[in-house]
């Protein structure tokens, strides 16, 4: 029997908001709060809903990471994932994200975080990420995306373009929030 397994990152196998954490890991508290106050606006416009999530998600990204070199990004991901991903990982999923790996079931993390300060962490374990892709140009992070926001359809939308999922006699899926909703749909056994 095949199966398929798709974990929603942030609050689901990782117990808090990865974006948040990772900001306040590179930026320091300091510059993360004064941040913070100044997309207020956004995040209560996002909160009430009358500001997209989307745009709300360029917004922080621009405010702090426009113009960042890529390669030292990368290096600041990479220190993140080896070293505070482990630490606040949901014990109860994390038990089933290795269950599933134990019985060769085949694993993707799919996310609207981006893959860069996951994949070091995910890689240990030979698994995958979909998720939003920054864009960068001559090496620097523009604070745009290369594609849509991994969010709700979206994940439907980037499963499917790389994964025939009628090759799966199994299909779980694991996601709690109101961006996995239509993932869960694909699931031929939801969790």
């Amino acid at each position: 029997m095949k199966t398929i397994v798709f974990f929603d990152f942030d609050g689901m196998l990782y117990k808090k908001d990865s974006l948040l954490e990772f900001t306040k890991f590179s930026r320091g508290n300091i510059s993360f709060y004064t941040g913070l106050l100044l997309l207020l606006p956004y995040l209560i416009g996002l909160k009430l809903r009358i500001y997209p999530n989307e745009k709300t998600k360029i917004k922080f990204i621009r405010h702090f990471f426009k113009d960042y070199k890529y390669d030292d990004f990368n290096t600041l991901c990479r220190n993140f994932s080896l070293t505070k991903i482990e630490q606040n990982l949901a014990k109860e999923t994390y038990t089933k994200f290795l269950n599933h790996l134990e019985n060769n079931h085949l694993v993707y993390i799919v996310t609207a975080s981006l893959p860069e300060w996951i994949e070091p962490w995910s890689n240990q374990f030979g698994v995958s990420v979909i998720g939003t892709k920054i864009e960068v140009q001559n090496n620097l992070l523009t604070g745009n995306f290369s594609t849509k926001n991994c969010f709700g359809i979206e994940k439907v939308s980037r499963i499917k373009e790389l994964i025939n999922l009628d090759e799966f006699d199994e299909i779980h899926v694991y996601g709690n929030g109101k961006g996995d909703i239509e993932m869960l749909t694909i699931s031929k056994r939801f969790i």
